[in-house]
C-alpha cells in the first residue's frame, strides 16, 4: 500500500503552508525539499506496484521502505508545522516573545526536527538508488486517479431487494412460521453455508411489516464465534430499553442483573429475538445460564436463529423449525447476477447483449448458486462491459470450489476498484469486529482522519467519501443495512465475514492493518514474522493479556476490552497516533495521551465509565473528531472550542463555546447541557456556527429557545431530545436566503 501511503501523506502535507514556517531557521527549505522528493517518488510507484504483483520480492521490500519513509516524512513536516502554529496561538507575554524570538525549548525542538529531516533525506536517497538498481520506470504522466468522476454513483443506492432474488418463497414461509402456529416460545432456524444469504433473508424477515405488527418487542444481535455472554445480554437489554438514561447504566450491571431485567421486561411482551450467526450448540444455554432471561409466556414469542451448522439448529430444547437454505437455481442465479452485471440503466447502451447473456449464464453456473459470489462477480463485471473481459474470467476460473472460488472473485474485484484510495478504504473496514454494523458517518470521519479521502476540485472530502461507500455497495463489497429517510443515503453498512476475512489477510501483507483477538498472539502493532511493522491495529475481545504496540502506530482500535488489558507501550508513547477509536472498553489516563499525541485527528471513546477531558485538549490542533459521550471536564476544557479543524463533536454535559471561540469548520454537533447551562438558551451561540449541518441537543430547558434570521446558514437537521421550553421563536429569513428543514 505504498501508493496510498504516499498519496495520503502528500494530501496532508500539501495543505501545510511551508511559507508560514519562516521562523523555523532553515527548516522551511528542508521541509519543501521533502515534499518535492515525495512528489518525485510518486512517479515510480505505478511500475513498482506492477513488478511487486509479478512476485519480485526485492520490489515488495522497496515498497515497504517507501511507505515507511513517506510516513516518517509526514511526521517531521507536521512537527515543524505544529511548532509554528502553537507559537502563533500562544497568548500573553510569552506568546508575544515566542512569535518574535526563539525560546531555548524551541531551539531544542528545532534541532531534533533538523536531525530527523536529515535522517529521512538519507533514507529517501537510498530508496532512489534502489529504484535505479531495480530498473523501476518513471511514469511522467502520473495523474492522481482520485479525480475520476463518480457523479453517476451518487443517486444509486444498493438495496437489499437485489440480494433477495430467489428467496421469495423462503421469505414467506419463515414469516408465516413466526407469526402463526403454537402459543409457546419456539425457534425458527435458517441453516446454510457462508455466502448463501442467511443474514440477508433474516433481516428481510425482521424488517417486514407483518413481523413488526405482530411482535411488541424486536431484538437483533449477532453472536459470531467469539461469544461473550455479558456483552450479548447488555446489547439485548439496550435494544429493548427506550430510555437512553437507563441504557447508560447497563454497562455497570452484572450478568444476573442484566438477565433478570430482560426477563422482567419480556415476560409482559410478545417478542422476537434474532440470534444471527450462531456457531456453538450450547449458545442458548450459555445466555440463559444465570437466569432464564427469555421467558415463555405462552404468547407466541419467537426466536429466529441463523447458523452454518445443522447441529446448532437442532440442539435448542424447544419447538424448532429448521429451514435449510438451498443455493439458487440456474434461473434465479442468472436473475441475481444480471441485476448486478447488466442493470437496467446500462442495458440500452450495450451491444451484443445476447453474447453477454451467453457468457453470463456460464459464469453463474460456476458460482454454485451462492448469492455472495454472484453479487460480487456481477459488481465486478458491471465495470468491465466488454466480452473479452467476461471471457477471460471464464477461462481463468479456479477448478476448486467454495472458498478458493470466492477468494478469486474477491481478489479480481478488489484489483478492479477505481483507485488506491478506495482500496485502502475497503481494507480499513476490516478493523471493525465481525458482523458489526458500521456507522457510515463514523467510517467517513475515520477515512478522512487517516488521509484516504483525497481533496478534489469538484467535491468536498465528505461527498467523495460517500461516493466511495456507494461504489463499494454497488460492487457488493458492503451491504447497506440502514438508510437515512431524510437524505436517502446509507447510514449503516456491514461486511460479510468471508469478505472481511479476505480483507484482513490482504491488509496484513503490507503492514496496513493488524487485527488481533483472543485467539491470536496478542501482539498489537508488530507482526510475528518478517519483523513487519503495522501502522494500524485493531484489538478485540481481549482480557488479561499484554498487548505490544509499535511506537510507529497511526491508528489504534479497541472493541470489547476488559480493564485488565494493558498496553506494553503506553498510549502517550504512541506519539504518531492519528486515530484513537475505542468502544465498549475501558481506557485510563486519557489526559496523558493528549500531552504527546499531537497528531491526533480522530478521538472516539465509547468506553465504560467516564473520561476526563483535560485542559491540554487545546494542544490537539489537528483534531477533527471528538466523540466522547460520557465525559467529565474542568473549566479550562472549554479550550476544545479553540481547535480550528473540528468537524464532528459529540460530548455530554459540556460547556458551550464562547462567542470568540466559534469553530469555523464544525459540521456536526451533539451535546448534553452542562449543569450550569441547562437553563440557558444555546441557540444565540450555536447559530453562529457557519458550517453546521447537523445539531443534536439534549436536556436544555430554557424558558425561550430562539432562532435568528441569519443564523444556521447550512443547518439541515435539528434534533431536540429531553429539552423543554415555554416559548419558541424563529425570525423569518429575507427573500432569496437559503431554506432549511428541521
Amino acid at each position: 500500500m505504498a501508493q496510498s501511503a504516499v498519496s495520503a501523506v502528500l494530501g496532508n502535507v500539501g495543505s501545510l503552508a511551508v511559507e508560514e514556517t519562516s521562523f523555523l531557521c532553515g527548516v522551511t527549505l528542508e521541509v519543501a525539499f521533502l515534499k518535492d522528493e515525495l512528489i518525485r517518488l510518486q512517479g515510480y510507484l505505478r511500475d513498482a506496484e506492477s513488478k511487486r504483483r509479478s512476485g519480485i520480492e526485492t520490489v515488495a521490500i522497496l515498497l515497504s521502505q517507501i511507505r515507511d519513509a513517506a510516513y516518517e516524512a509526514e511526521n517531521v513536516i507536521e512537527a515543524a508545522d505544529y511548532m509554528k502554529k502553537r507559537s502563533m496561538i500562544k497568548k500573553g507575554f510569552m506568546g508575544a516573545i515566542s512569535r518574535y524570538a526563539r525560546l531555548p525549548s524551541d531551539l531544542t525542538a528545532l534541532h531534533k526536527i533538523g536531525v530527523e529531516i536529515q535522517r529521512v533525506r538519507r533514507k529517501l536517497s537510498e530508496i532512489f538508488q534502489s529504484i535505479d538498481r531495480l530498473k523501476i520506470d518513471l511514469d511522467n504522466q502520473v495523474v492522481d486517479d482520485a479525480v475520476e468522476d463518480y457523479d453517476g454513483l451518487m443517486h444509486q443506492h444498493c438495496k437489499d431487494d437485489v440480494i433477495m432474488v430467489g428467496f421469495e418463497d423462503e421469505y414467506k414461509e419463515i414469516v408465516d412460521k413466526l407469526v402463526e402456529g403454537e402459543n409457546m416460545l419456539s425457534v425458527v432456524s435458517i441453516v446454510a453455508m457462508g455466502g448463501a444469504g442467511k443474514t440477508t433473508l433474516a433481516r428481510k424477515v425482521y424488517t417486514s411489516s407483518a413481523v413488526k405488527q405482530h411482535f411488541e418487542s424486536l431484538v437483533w444481535v449477532t453472536v459470531s464465534q467469539k461469544l461473550k455472554v455479558i456483552d450479548l445480554l447488555r446489547e439485548i437489554l439496550k435494544q429493548i430499553l427506550s430510555d437512553r438514561d437507563q441504557s447508560t447504566k447497563i454497562d455497570d450491571m452484572n450478568e444476573y442483573e442484566v438477565g433478570k431485567k430482560i426477563h422482567d421486561i419480556l415476560v409482559k411482551k410478545r417478542y422476537l429475538l434474532v440470534l444471527d450467526d450462531v456457531w456453538e450448540t450450547d449458545t442458548w444455554e450459555q445466555i440463559n445460564r444465570t437466569i432464564k432471561a427469555f421467558p415463555d409466556a405462552a404468547n407466541c414469542s419467537r426466536v429466529l436463529l441463523t447458523t452454518r451448522k445443522g447441529d446448532v439448529a437442532n440442539h435448542v430444547e424447544m419447538p424448532t423449525h429448521v429451514h435449510a437454505l438451498r443455493g439458487l437455481d440456474p434461473q434465479k442465479s442468472w436473475e441475481l447476477f444480471s441485476s448486478r452485471a447488466l442493470p437496467s440503466y446500462k442495458r440500452s447502451g450495450i451491444h451484443d447483449l445476447d453474447k453477454y447473456e451467453e457468457l453470463g449464464r456460464k459464469l453463474t453456473r460456476k458460482c454454485d448458486g451462492l448469492p455472495l459470489a454472484l453479487a460480487v462477480l456481477g459488481g465486478y463485471l458491471s465495470r468491465n462491459l466488454n466480452t473479452q473481459a467476461w471471457s477471460d474470467v471464464l477461462l481463468c476460473w479456479p477448478s476448486t470450489k467454495d472458498t478458493q472460488m470466492m477468494r478469486g472473485i474477491i481478489a479480481r474485484s478488489y484489483k478492479d476498484l477505481p483507485n488506491h484510495y478506495i482500496r485502502s478504504c475497503l481494507l480499513y473496514i476490516a478493523a471493525f469486529p465481525e458482523d458489526y454494523i458500521i456507522s457510515v458517518s463514523v467510517l467517513i470521519n475515520l477515512w478522512i482522519a487517516d488521509g484516504f479521502i483525497p481533496h478534489t476540485p469538484r467535491h468536498s472530502v465528505e461527498k467523495t467519501a460517500r461516493m466511495y461507500v456507494s461504489e463499494l455497495a454497488q460492487r457488493s463489497f458492503v451491504q447497506v443495512v440502514q438508510t437515512s429517510i431524510i437524505h436517502e443515503c446509507a447510514e449503516g453498512i456491514r461486511i460479510h465475514d468471508i469478505l472481511r476475512d479476505w480483507c484482513i489477510e490482504e491488509a496484513a501483507q503490507d503492514g496496513f492493518l493488524d487485527v488481533i483477538h483472543e485467539t491470536t498472539s496478542g501482539q498489537v502493532g508488530a507482526s510475528s514474522s518478517h519483523n513487519q511493522t503495522f501502522y494500524r491495529s485493531s484489538f478485540q475481545n481481549m482480557s488479561g493479556q499484554i498487548l505490544h504496540a509499535s511506537p510507529k502506530l497511526r491508528a489504534l482500535f479497541g472493541f470489547g476490552l476488559s480493564s485488565s488489558v494493558s498496553v506494553s507501550v503506553s498510549l502517550p508513547e504512541l506519539r504518531f497516533l492519528r486515530v484513537l477509536h475505542v468502544e465498549n472498553s475501558r481506557i485510563e489516563n486519557f489526559s496523558e495521551v493528549i500531552d504527546l499525541c499531537i497528531h491526533l485527528r480522530h478521538v472516539r471513546l465509547r468506553v465504560l465509565g467516564y473520561t476526563m477531558v483535560p485542559s491540554s485538549i487545546r494542544k490537539l490542533i489537528y483534531l477533527q473528531t471528538m466523540d466522547v459521550p460520557r465525559c467529565l471536564y474542568v473549566s479550562s476544557s472549554r479550550s476544545l472550542w479553540d481547535i480550528p479543524t473540528l468537524r464532528y463533536v459529540h460530548l455530554s454535559s459540556f460547556p458551550l463555546p464562547k462567542r470568540v471561540q466559534i469553530p469555523q469548520n464544525l459540521e456536526q454537533l451533539s451535546m448534553w447541557a452542562a449543569d450550569d447551562e441547562s437553563e440557558k438558551d444555546p441557540m444565540p451561540i450555536l447559530e453562529m456556527l457557519p458550517c453546521l449541518v447537523v445539531l443534536e441537543l439534549q436536556y436544555y430547558k430554557p424558558k425561550t429557545m430562539s432562532f435568528g434570521a441569519q443564523g444556521f446558514p447550512r443547518l439541515q437537521e435539528l434534533i431536540l431530545e429531553g429539552c423543554s421550553f415555554n416559548k419558541w421563536t424563529m425570525e423569518v429569513r429575507s427573500k432569496g436566503s437559503c431554506t432549511r428543514s428541521f
